[in-house]
């Protein structure tokens, strides 16, 4: 029987509905209900995992928010979705195995947990992002360490002297960090002191500093800013990057990669 986009529209659209409700969606259940087969069922939550609005466990799917505290975050995550999940798999091929590996929070680090998670290296990933950790929960080659400290309101990630006193007793091979913008000459920013100083105490502890921006970052300054230009070892963006600010980057020693 051919499928009828429009039906699997609604019946997704209904199923997103039940979870953000707070159910868990029973595949046997919603086969039932919608009068479709378990396989189409399990197809649909599949394609809301996909979008980051479930997250599939045995016999159905729970609402991703319950694990990720998604919040606002997934309008942003959606935003310059490939241009992100470029990145974040040029920067996994980075991982070597046995690596201790930073991840900062924000939704290009998200992509690259989700690449590394898809490599499979056996590597540990030390983390202040709750959206990164229920990522990597579960996978069986990454050992994951949560950073410790208090949950930002607002905001699915952990900051604070807790965090940062974990942050002293580590040292990465490489920290993948996120930015609110890169000024060639002044450096990398975050939104707010607190989100500032973890990627700072990141990027003090890790042997090399890779941010990660999609090139709408370029050229623009965030509120706080937690690395000089001369600190960044390499920039992960894309193609559509601004030739003369790239130029400039690498023109201070900025090893930038355009995917």
């Amino acid at each position: 029987m051919a499928r009828n986009p429009a039906q699997a529209e609604t019946r997704r659209r209904e199923l997103a509905r039940m979870l953000s409700d707070g159910r868990q969606v029973s595949t046997a259940h919603a086969a039932l209900r919608f009068g479709v087969s378990q396989m189409t069922i399990r197809r649909d939550l599949e394609a809301l995992e996909q979008t980051g609005l479930a997250l599939r466990s045995y016999g159905g799917a729970v609402a991703a928010q319950r694990i990720t505290f998604e919040f606002a975050f997934d309008a942003r995550r959606r935003r310059r979705l490939g241009d992100k999940r470029r990145i974040g798999a040029a920067a996994a091929t980075q991982v070597q195995a046995g690596q201790m590996v930073f991840l900062d929070t924000g939704t290009t680090t998200l992509e690259v947990a989700r690449a590394l998670a898809k490599s499979g290296t056996p590597c540990t990933v030390a983390t202040s992002s709750l959206v990164v950790a229920s990522e990597l929960w579960g996978r069986g080659q990454v050992e994951l360490l949560l950073l410790g400290g208090r949950v930002r309101r607002g905001s699915p990630d952990l900051a604070g002297p807790v965090t940062e006193l974990m942050l002293d007793r580590l040292t990465a091979d490489v920290a993948f960090i996120g930015s609110e913008g890169v000024d060639p000459r002044r450096g990398s920013f975050a939104g707010d002191p607190e989100s500032a100083r973890v990627a700072e105490c990141m990027a003090a502890h890790a042997r090399r500093v890779v941010v990660v921006a999609d090139s709408s970052k370029l050229g623009a300054a965030g509120a706080v800013r937690y690395m000089p230009t001369e600190s960044m070892d390499e920039l992960i963006t894309d193609a559509k990057a601004d030739r003369a600010l790239v130029s400039t980057l690498r023109g201070r020693g900025v090893t930038v990669t355009l995917v």
